[in-house]
Protein backbone atom coordinates (compact mmCIF):
# COMPACT_ATOMS: atom_id res chain seq x y z
CA UNK A 1 0.00 0.00 0.00
CA UNK A 2 1.00 3.41 -0.42
CA UNK A 3 2.74 5.57 2.14
CA UNK A 4 2.19 8.60 0.17
CA UNK A 5 -0.39 11.36 1.88
CA UNK A 6 -3.75 11.49 0.97
CA UNK A 7 -5.29 14.91 0.18
CA UNK A 8 -8.38 15.26 2.55
CA UNK A 9 -11.52 16.59 0.77
CA UNK A 10 -13.57 16.47 4.03
CA UNK A 11 -14.64 15.32 7.20
CA UNK A 12 -16.05 11.42 6.02
CA UNK A 13 -13.00 10.82 3.95
CA UNK A 14 -10.86 11.66 6.75
CA UNK A 15 -12.40 9.70 9.46
CA UNK A 16 -12.06 6.84 6.86
CA UNK A 17 -8.19 6.99 6.30
CA UNK A 18 -8.51 7.67 10.00
CA UNK A 19 -9.62 4.58 10.49
CA UNK A 20 -8.11 2.36 7.70
CA UNK A 21 -4.62 3.35 8.66
CA UNK A 22 -5.09 2.53 12.22
CA UNK A 23 -6.46 -0.64 10.96
CA UNK A 24 -3.27 -1.33 9.35
CA UNK A 25 -1.06 -0.06 12.15
CA UNK A 26 -2.18 -2.88 13.95
CA UNK A 27 -1.97 -5.22 11.35
CA UNK A 28 1.43 -4.40 10.73
CA UNK A 29 2.37 -5.57 14.53
CA UNK A 30 0.38 -8.76 13.99
CA UNK A 31 2.60 -11.67 14.27
CA UNK A 32 3.03 -13.02 10.77
CA UNK A 33 2.97 -16.29 12.23
CA UNK A 34 -0.53 -16.49 13.80
CA UNK A 35 -1.90 -14.80 10.25
CA UNK A 36 -4.35 -17.47 9.39
CA UNK A 37 -8.18 -18.20 9.09
CA UNK A 38 -9.85 -14.88 10.60
CA UNK A 39 -7.12 -13.31 12.14
CA UNK A 40 -8.28 -10.29 10.66
CA UNK A 41 -11.48 -10.56 12.72
CA UNK A 42 -9.06 -9.84 16.29
CA UNK A 43 -9.14 -5.96 15.49
CA UNK A 44 -11.67 -4.17 17.98
CA UNK A 45 -12.53 -1.26 16.13
CA UNK A 46 -14.06 -3.06 13.25
CA UNK A 47 -17.46 -0.95 13.85
CA UNK A 48 -15.58 2.38 13.46
CA UNK A 49 -14.23 1.20 9.77
CA UNK A 50 -18.01 0.35 8.94
CA UNK A 51 -19.22 3.62 10.19
CA UNK A 52 -16.70 5.59 8.09
CA UNK A 53 -17.04 3.29 5.17
CA UNK A 54 -20.43 4.02 5.03
CA UNK A 55 -19.85 7.86 5.58
CA UNK A 56 -17.23 7.93 2.92
CA UNK A 57 -19.31 6.48 0.29
CA UNK A 58 -22.05 8.29 1.10
CA UNK A 59 -20.44 11.78 0.96
CA UNK A 60 -19.66 11.72 -2.66
CA UNK A 61 -19.64 10.33 -6.11
CA UNK A 62 -16.79 7.54 -7.13
CA UNK A 63 -15.78 10.10 -10.55
CA UNK A 64 -14.20 11.87 -7.27
CA UNK A 65 -11.76 8.95 -5.82
CA UNK A 66 -8.12 9.32 -6.15
CA UNK A 67 -5.78 6.58 -6.46
CA UNK A 68 -4.33 6.41 -3.17
CA UNK A 69 -8.12 6.28 -2.11
CA UNK A 70 -9.02 3.60 -4.17
CA UNK A 71 -6.20 1.29 -2.90
CA UNK A 72 -7.47 2.01 0.83
CA UNK A 73 -10.92 1.19 -0.42
CA UNK A 74 -9.76 -2.03 -1.91
CA UNK A 75 -7.18 -2.99 0.80
CA UNK A 76 -9.58 -2.46 3.85
CA UNK A 77 -12.64 -4.59 1.58
CA UNK A 78 -9.77 -7.52 1.45
CA UNK A 79 -9.19 -7.32 5.16
CA UNK A 80 -13.06 -7.88 5.59
CA UNK A 81 -12.92 -11.17 4.10
CA UNK A 82 -14.72 -13.22 6.47
CA UNK A 83 -17.77 -11.54 8.05
CA UNK A 84 -18.39 -8.99 4.38
CA UNK A 85 -19.94 -6.41 5.70
CA UNK A 86 -18.12 -4.01 3.68
CA UNK A 87 -19.21 -5.67 1.05
CA UNK A 88 -22.95 -5.30 1.71
CA UNK A 89 -22.53 -1.98 1.96
CA UNK A 90 -21.02 -1.36 -1.10
CA UNK A 91 -23.81 -3.37 -2.89
CA UNK A 92 -26.33 -0.93 -1.24
CA UNK A 93 -24.78 1.68 -3.60
CA UNK A 94 -24.44 0.17 -6.88
CA UNK A 95 -22.93 2.61 -8.69
CA UNK A 96 -20.04 2.51 -5.90
CA UNK A 97 -19.64 -1.00 -5.93
CA UNK A 98 -19.63 -0.58 -9.69
CA UNK A 99 -17.20 2.03 -9.65
CA UNK A 100 -14.58 0.18 -7.37
CA UNK A 101 -14.89 -3.19 -9.14
CA UNK A 102 -14.17 -1.60 -12.33
CA UNK A 103 -10.94 -0.73 -10.48
CA UNK A 104 -10.05 -4.06 -9.07
CA UNK A 105 -9.43 -6.51 -11.48
CA UNK A 106 -5.22 -5.37 -11.52
CA UNK A 107 -5.23 -4.77 -7.83
CA UNK A 108 -2.91 -7.50 -5.65
CA UNK A 109 -5.78 -6.74 -3.29
CA UNK A 110 -7.37 -10.95 -4.12
CA UNK A 111 -10.13 -10.97 -1.56
CA UNK A 112 -11.54 -8.07 -2.70
CA UNK A 113 -11.29 -9.34 -5.97
CA UNK A 114 -13.46 -12.15 -5.31
CA UNK A 115 -15.90 -10.08 -3.25
CA UNK A 116 -16.61 -7.91 -6.13
CA UNK A 117 -17.21 -10.70 -8.57
CA UNK A 118 -19.38 -11.89 -6.67
CA UNK A 119 -21.08 -8.61 -5.53
CA UNK A 120 -21.58 -8.32 -8.87
CA UNK A 121 -23.90 -11.56 -9.44
CA UNK A 122 -27.07 -9.32 -8.45
CA UNK A 123 -29.59 -9.34 -11.29
CA UNK A 124 -29.72 -4.97 -10.17
CA UNK A 125 -27.29 -5.00 -12.93
CA UNK A 126 -27.96 -4.69 -16.23
CA UNK A 127 -26.13 -7.32 -18.65
CA UNK A 128 -23.92 -4.95 -20.66
CA UNK A 129 -22.77 -3.25 -17.56
CA UNK A 130 -21.87 -6.09 -15.32
CA UNK A 131 -21.14 -9.31 -17.24
CA UNK A 132 -17.86 -8.40 -19.59
CA UNK A 133 -16.50 -7.18 -16.17
CA UNK A 134 -17.38 -10.82 -14.56
CA UNK A 135 -15.67 -12.46 -17.86
CA UNK A 136 -12.58 -10.57 -16.93
CA UNK A 137 -12.80 -11.48 -13.76
CA UNK A 138 -13.27 -15.13 -14.70
CA UNK A 139 -9.97 -14.87 -16.40
CA UNK A 140 -8.17 -13.92 -13.23
CA UNK A 141 -4.95 -15.95 -12.32
CA UNK A 142 -6.60 -16.45 -8.89
CA UNK A 143 -8.17 -19.50 -9.11
CA UNK A 144 -10.63 -19.11 -6.14
CA UNK A 145 -11.40 -15.04 -8.46
CA UNK A 146 -12.23 -16.74 -11.04
CA UNK A 147 -14.62 -19.20 -9.96
CA UNK A 148 -16.25 -16.88 -8.11
CA UNK A 149 -16.89 -14.88 -11.51
CA UNK A 150 -18.63 -17.86 -13.11
CA UNK A 151 -20.92 -18.56 -10.32
CA UNK A 152 -22.49 -15.03 -10.06
CA UNK A 153 -22.17 -15.38 -14.15
CA UNK A 154 -24.44 -18.27 -13.36
CA UNK A 155 -26.42 -16.81 -11.01
CA UNK A 156 -27.24 -14.09 -13.18
CA UNK A 157 -28.31 -16.65 -15.83
CA UNK A 158 -25.75 -15.08 -18.32
CA UNK A 159 -25.75 -16.58 -21.89
CA UNK A 160 -21.86 -16.79 -21.55
CA UNK A 161 -21.94 -19.08 -18.49
CA UNK A 162 -22.17 -22.34 -20.54
CA UNK A 163 -18.95 -20.80 -22.57
CA UNK A 164 -16.73 -20.32 -19.77
CA UNK A 165 -18.24 -23.28 -17.39
CA UNK A 166 -16.35 -25.69 -20.40
CA UNK A 167 -13.75 -23.43 -20.32
CA UNK A 168 -13.42 -24.15 -16.29
CA UNK A 169 -14.07 -27.68 -16.73
CA UNK A 170 -10.92 -27.79 -18.89
CA UNK A 171 -8.41 -26.62 -16.52
CA UNK A 172 -9.40 -30.29 -14.73
CA UNK A 173 -8.97 -28.31 -11.21
CA UNK A 174 -11.60 -29.66 -9.22
CA UNK A 175 -13.18 -26.98 -7.85
CA UNK A 176 -13.44 -25.25 -11.31
CA UNK A 177 -15.14 -28.52 -12.12
CA UNK A 178 -17.86 -28.09 -9.27
CA UNK A 179 -18.35 -24.56 -10.36
CA UNK A 180 -18.81 -25.62 -13.82
CA UNK A 181 -20.99 -28.18 -12.73
CA UNK A 182 -22.40 -26.14 -10.71
CA UNK A 183 -23.16 -23.08 -13.65
CA UNK A 184 -24.42 -25.75 -15.50
CA UNK A 185 -26.99 -26.51 -13.00
CA UNK A 186 -28.05 -22.76 -12.60
CA UNK A 187 -28.98 -22.17 -15.93
CA UNK A 188 -30.53 -25.29 -17.27
CA UNK A 189 -27.49 -26.51 -19.90
CA UNK A 190 -28.85 -29.86 -21.75
CA UNK A 191 -24.95 -30.37 -21.39
CA UNK A 192 -25.32 -30.85 -17.16
CA UNK A 193 -26.63 -34.64 -17.91
CA UNK A 194 -23.32 -35.61 -19.87
CA UNK A 195 -20.76 -33.55 -17.29
CA UNK A 196 -22.31 -34.95 -14.42
CA UNK A 197 -21.39 -38.33 -15.75
CA UNK A 198 -17.51 -37.28 -16.70
CA UNK A 199 -17.58 -36.40 -12.80
CA UNK A 200 -18.58 -39.50 -11.61
CA UNK A 201 -15.49 -40.90 -14.35
CA UNK A 202 -12.97 -37.84 -12.82
CA UNK A 203 -13.52 -39.96 -9.49
CA UNK A 204 -12.21 -37.15 -7.12
CA UNK A 205 -14.20 -36.99 -3.86
CA UNK A 206 -15.57 -33.44 -3.36
CA UNK A 207 -16.44 -33.81 -7.01
CA UNK A 208 -18.73 -36.90 -7.16
CA UNK A 209 -20.07 -35.71 -3.92
CA UNK A 210 -21.55 -32.55 -5.58
CA UNK A 211 -22.53 -34.12 -8.72
CA UNK A 212 -24.49 -36.91 -6.42
CA UNK A 213 -26.24 -33.83 -5.14
CA UNK A 214 -26.97 -32.50 -8.14
CA UNK A 215 -28.78 -35.27 -9.50
CA UNK A 216 -30.68 -35.42 -6.64
CA UNK A 217 -31.98 -31.78 -6.97
CA UNK A 218 -35.30 -31.87 -7.98
CA UNK A 219 -35.95 -30.24 -11.30
CA UNK A 220 -37.62 -27.37 -9.88
CA UNK A 221 -34.81 -26.60 -7.92
CA UNK A 222 -32.61 -26.36 -10.68
CA UNK A 223 -34.73 -23.59 -12.59
CA UNK A 224 -35.10 -21.41 -9.76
Amino acid sequence: MTDEPIAYIGGAQARFVEAVLAFRRWADHYPVGQRSGEWECDYGEWPAITTTFAAFLDSGVPQHWSAPIVELLLYILARDNEVEVLKRELMAKPAHLLALARLAPHSPERDARWQLADALGSDEFAADEVEPLLEQFFHDADEYVSRRALLALARRRSKRSETLALRAWSTEHEYQRMAALDALSAVNSPLLPSYLDLAQRDGRQYLVNFANSLRAKPASEGSE
